[in-house]
């Protein structure tokens, strides 16, 4: 039977009114429900895959699951079961869009919309994983949007618990390849809600963007992007946080056990992500000046070759613009907004006709042309032929001088590109090879007393130089003997990254962690269940302290290592344990598995 051939027919209590929409499973209608008079929505199973006890169990399933499933954003389920050997499931109807017509039709989301819907869809999927249910099928298609934005996540039909046996047939995946996690397309491998989190990733991703994570044409190449393929950056398009980037990249991390524990994790994460931006100061761009009008040329006066007026380049490999003929000579610094070029004034009321005497840097800066004779100062005939210091127009020493008469103005005139003076002879380099040798002398004696005097203490200030490692209860303090060495000058310590709420420049206020003395914190982060400090000695090395919330256990480790982008990684010596803390989690593990990956609300750094 064709797809919708069914509407303006009747189906057991139903009135099948138009279709809705075509599944890989089946068909969708809205539907008049003449025992409880409410307009519903009814899905049948396709009568070829219903000859197939596995489809058949599949669907089953969906009403099933759809039905205990009590969160606001899966839709309800009224009722299931079989008229004339037709399976069917009654749902509400929720008159919408999915988020794949949307975006088709009205292009991206908002940053803050594309994380509404993605909070929306994994308050929805933590439920149905906390019921030990995947749904294995997440894109855009099955979030449907009504007109206030809020979203459904739909079909559960291939949903699966984790402890069935598997539904797939051999070569049949289930799923669209184009938001499949990695270890989706690997052998005989278990499907976990890690599978979830990357799809929603990947909706992230083209919520905020418009297309798909990768643009790649056959299941194989999208298979291939997948699995080798870094995921891609929402930022490419303009107004999309920066943050946002690691969120995605944890969320289609590769590997399940480095992406984020739980969807509502991820939504939290990009969140934070939007938060931060808000946070950052705008950049404000100052206006441009407006265009002084370009004169004709005057009587008698001459134009240069191939121009209709004086003229001047913005840059070497831009086009000739006009300014004007009388008033101060403008231009754009390479380096600097349209205005004034730096340190060039005029001398005296300005002769179109004439040369134009002009004094300052600026008027042989490199890069920039100012039509007419070259600018110098002193008294002097101008001699084309005679070498000039570049700046000064003043002649090299040993050349000729000059006659006092100015040049004709349509004279050739010294380009900033013209031949350097010439070096001065060299000088014997024996005296400073000599002072450095001495320099040197001195030094390695200062080094040499210095660790004399040192090794004859046997120790020093502030305890051993032997690390130990102290156990109470719950908290674990690893130590090392630079804490309580002679304090050094400190370098400058640039304000903190973002903010955490209860902290300042040591960490929090009132609560621990928090850095010990004068220590400055070079990062401060707050998850959903730790709070963490990353501090700064004196003598310019870095030690870590975490608390975990729920029973205030604690634990201290020495050298964590920055990232290079705000971060930091340090690993417990006693058992191994390393922990990873950058803007968006804080990641524990151990041997290869991952002990815990918690979101970070807040986060502040240096």
């Amino acid at each position: 039977m064709a797809a919708g051939e069914r509407a303006g027919s009747r189906f057991g209590q139903y009135e099948l009114r138009r279709l809705l929409g075509v599944g890989g499973m089946g068909e969708v209608y809205e539907a008049y429900d003449t025992v409880r008079d409410r307009v519903v929505a009814v899905k049948l199973l396709d009568a070829d895959l219903a000859r197939q006890p596995s489809y058949i169990e599949r669907f089953r399933r969906e009403s099933r699951t759809a039905a205990k499933l009590q969160e606001p954003h899966v839709i309800p389920v009224h009722d299931w079961g079989e008229v004339d050997g037709v399976l069917f499931i009654d749902m509400r109807l929720v008159k919408g869009r999915d988020l794949k017509a949307y975006l088709r039709e009205e292009g991206p989301l908002p940053p803050e919309q594309a994380v509404s819907v993605v909070e929306q869809m994994a308050s929805a999927l933590d439920a149905a994983h906390e019921s030990g249910l995947v749904h294995r099928d997440v894109k855009p298609a099955n979030i449907l949007l009504t007109g206030e934005m809020f979203a459904y996540l739909v079909d559960f039909g291939i949903a699966h618990a984790e402890s069935d046996a598997q539904l797939t047939q051999t070569g049949n995946a289930i799923g669209s390849f184009a938001y499949m996690a990695p270890e989706r397309f690997e052998h005989n491998a278990s499907v976990s809600a890690g599978a979830d989190i990357y799809a929603l990733a990947c909706v992230l991703f083209e919520s905020l963007t418009g297309r798909p994570p990768f643009l790649v044409e056959g299941n194989l190449a999208n298979i291939r992007a997948h699995m080798l393929t870094p995921p891609p950056q929402p930022s490419i398009r303009a107004g999309v946080p920066v943050g946002l980037d690691q969120v995605v990249a944890i969320g289609m991390a590769k590997d399940p056990t480095r992406r984020y524990a739980s969807a509502g994790q991820l939504a939290r994460a990009a969140r934070a992500a939007l938060r931060r931006a808000a946070q950052e100061p705008a950049r404000i761009i100052p206006p441009a000046p407006p265009t002084l009008p370009s004169p004709a040329v005057p009587p008698g006066g001459t134009a240069a070759p191939g121009h209709s007026g004086p003229q001047y380049l913005d840059h070497p490999s831009g086009p000739a613009q006009p300014y004007g003929g009388r008033g101060p000579v403008r231009g754009t610094n390479p380096s600097g907004p349209v205005g004034y070029q730096s340190g060039m004034r005029p001398s005296g009321p300005v002769d179109p006709s004439g040369p134009q005497r002009l004094s300052g840097p600026a008027a042989h800066s490199s890069g920039e042309r100012v039509v007419g004779p070259p600018v110098y100062s002193g008294p002097g005939n101008y001699d084309p032929t005679v070498r000039r210091q570049p700046v000064t127009g003043q002649p090299v020493t040993g050349q000729p001088g000059y006659q006092p008469t100015y040049p004709d103005p349509t004279a050739p005139r010294e380009h900033p590109s013209a031949p350097l003076p010439l070096p001065p002879a060299k000088r014997s380099n024996l005296p400073l090879l000599v002072g450095a040798l001495i320099g040197v002398v001195l030094v390695l004696g200062g080094v040499l007393g210095w660790k004399f005097l040192s090794g004859s203490s046997g120790s020093t200030a502030g305890g051993s130089s032997t690390p130990h490692v102290t156990t109470t209860g719950p908290v674990v303090t690893t130590t090392s003997a630079y804490r309580g060495t002679t304090t050094v000058p400190t370098t400058t310590v640039v304000p903190l990254s973002g903010s955490v709420s209860g902290t300042d420049g040591q960490g929090f206020v009132s609560q621990s962690p928090r850095c010990n003395a004068d220590d400055p914190a070079m990062a401060i982060g707050r998850t959903d269940k730790s709070r963490l400090v990353v501090c700064r000695t004196a003598a310019g090395r870095f030690y870590y302290k975490g608390l975990r919330i729920s029973d205030n256990a604690g634990i201290q480790l020495d050298d964590p290592t920055p990232d290079g982008s705000g971060g930091f990684n340090v690993t417990n010596p006693t058992d191994g344990t390393k922990y990873s803390i950058t803007a968006y989690a804080l990641l524990i593990s151990n041997g290869g598995q991952t002990l815990a990956n918690e979101s970070m609300l807040e986060y502040a750094h240096r």
